[in-house]
């Protein structure tokens, strides 16, 4: 068993099993390609505050402050600036995504504390860092930095040779697998 943080981004909040996500005790990232109204949000989010799953809200401060969470996603094409947010909530935990060095500054910048660094392993897109690359990324850094892309069942144990506080997955956790349970 590795013993990472876990996020798993969301497109939607059907078809989602939250016991499942609580037993592998991981973190949502509501991505902002979720078209939903704000009643099935608010009532999804109750129930993963009921059922102590934190929520990262991405790219849409309104429904921040709307759904009074304290936990805020930049995506890496999002360039605006977000320290001031630190002042309106002195809890609130910034994350952000990047691809590149440079973009891995810019989120230094607009006040990130964790940048998730994408694709680790090969996937279906094109690029990828694999383990190597992606530690000499994460080198001489002051933020955390979490891992994503093309994780799955057979690279998973490869996760102990990355620099990292954590992985993220997308299509993984929609599949349910038993290894990524923390039994």
């Amino acid at each position: 068993m590795i013993k990472k943080e876990k996020y798993f981004y969301i497109n939607t909040i059907q078809d989602l099993d939250l016991d499942y996500i609580k037993k592998t005790k991981a973190r949502l990232i509501i991505r902002d390609k979720i078209k939903h109204d704000y009643s099935q949000l608010y009532n999804f989010i109750t129930k993963c505050n009921n059922k102590r799953i934190p929520v990262y809200i991405a790219n849409n401060i309104r429904l921040l402050f709307k759904l009074r969470l304290h936990r805020f996603y930049i995506s890496s094409a999002n360039l605006k600036n977000y320290n001031w947010l630190y002042k309106t909530n002195k809890n609130i935990q910034i994350i952000g995504g990047a691809h590149n060095n440079s973009e891995i500054t810019q989120k230094g910048n607009q006040g990130c504390s964790k940048i998730v660094l994408s694709r680790l392993f090969k996937s279906y897109k094109i690029g990828f860092f694999n383990t190597v690359k992606f530690n000499m990324l994460t080198l001489n850094k002051n933020i955390s930095f979490i891992a994503l892309g093309g994780i799955n069942k057979t690279n998973y144990k490869k996760l102990k040779m990355i620099n990292c506080l954590g992985y993220a997955m997308l299509s993984e956790p929609l599949k349910r697998p038993k290894y990524l349970l923390n039994i």
